[in-house]
């Protein structure tokens, strides 16, 4: 029994009656005067692939991000379920989901799409195959990688994804071993712990930027990032995003970095869940933030030379859909 596919809500049908339905289901709902709001106007199209120890509760969830995505994004989601192998065979199985949506007007609505296949790890080789009849043409083709192993990708997966435009995941729960693929492209893997953390960056890189690079490089010795064990995909995302925009600094001004230490650190178990960062200098200035968990803004504390400065800006985290809108465009 595959759990994920059966977790997925949708109408189950066989595989080649999947286009079929789908196709008179919006001939048939659609008036003409429908038609012309253009509710159904796909733009993209939205792969999801499961790995086999995705746990159901996870599928849903993830289920209920893509639809709320596809709301404000029209888009043709598709989503990959796997089962282990057994020794009897074991046919694909699908499913088909479609809801529409109410907006604040009259004439405001949206309408969802959802195609769910349920296949054994041993007939991933007619994946390709499914995709490429399943996906809405002349659009362009974006993933979302959870819980899938490296080697299942590049054995099974590659040549599916190397059409993609962007390929998401979570290094929260897959950590960074798809950097391991040789991507040919590989600005197309983002990650969702990095697009949670885009309105924190914002407002830090807006308080910086009232600084001098010059200043910011000068006499540098550290940048730590310290959070709590729940935490850490985020925290190791900031730090590189802080190293990037530092060299970047560094690289105007001349001010060598090759003594800087740039560090992660873990906080005992025993503080609150929070981020925090420390820039430290051998001339005595400082930089640092530091947010906590329930909180929706950072606080900043700043002295270069004689001028001292505490700040409270914005950094609370995207939510879901929006996390996965600024991973796939942005």
């Amino acid at each position: 029994m595959n759990k994920l596919f059966n977790k997925i809500p949708g109408v189950t049908m066989p595989v080649s009656e999947v286009r079929k339905q789908l196709a008179a289901m919006w001939r048939e709902e659609e008036s003409p005067r429908e038609k012309s709001l253009n509710a159904h106007a796909l733009q993209m199209n939205l792969v999801i692939h499961f790995g086999l120890v995705t746990s159901e509760e996870e599928a849903e969830s993830i289920f209920e991000v893509a639809i709320e995505f596809s709301q404000r994004y029209p888009c043709r989601i598709i989503v990959l379920c796997p089962e282990k192998p057994t020794d009897e065979e074991i046919g694909l199985d699908a499913k088909l989901f479609s809801q529409c949506y109410l907006g604040k007007g009259l004439n405001d609505r949206c309408c969802c799409e959802a195609l769910v296949l349920g296949y054994g790890t041993n007939e991933a080789i007619f994946l390709e195959h499914q995709l490429s009849v399943w996906l809405a043409s002349d659009l362009p083709v974006y993933h979302w990688l959870h819980r899938v192993p490296a080697e299942g990708i590049v054995r099974h997966y590659l040549d599916d994804l190397l059409k993609a435009r962007r390929i998401v995941f979570d290094s929260a729960i897959d950590g960074n071993h798809y950097n391991s693929i040789n991507w040919p492209r590989p600005e197309m893997l983002t990650d969702l712990a990095d697009a949670r953390t885009a309105r924190l960056r914002q407002s830090l890189g807006q308080f910086l930027a009232t600084f001098s690079p010059f200043a910011l490089v000068e006499n540098l010795c550290e940048v730590s990032v310290s959070t709590t064990s729940s935490r850490q995909a985020e925290a190791q995302r900031l730090l590189e995003w802080q190293q990037a925009k530092l060299r970047a600094c560094s690289q105007r001004t001349g001010v060598e970095l090759t003594d800087v230490v740039f560090r992660l650190a873990e906080l005992p178990g025993t503080n609150k869940d929070c981020l925090a960062s420390n820039w430290s200098y051998e001339n005595g200035n400082n930089f640092s933030w530091k947010i906590l968990s329930n909180d929706n803004h950072a606080q900043i504390h700043s002295r270069f030379g004689n001028q001292t400065c505490a700040h409270v800006v914005r950094g609370d985290p995207f939510p879901p859909t929006k996390a996965l809108s600024e991973a796939l465009f942005f």
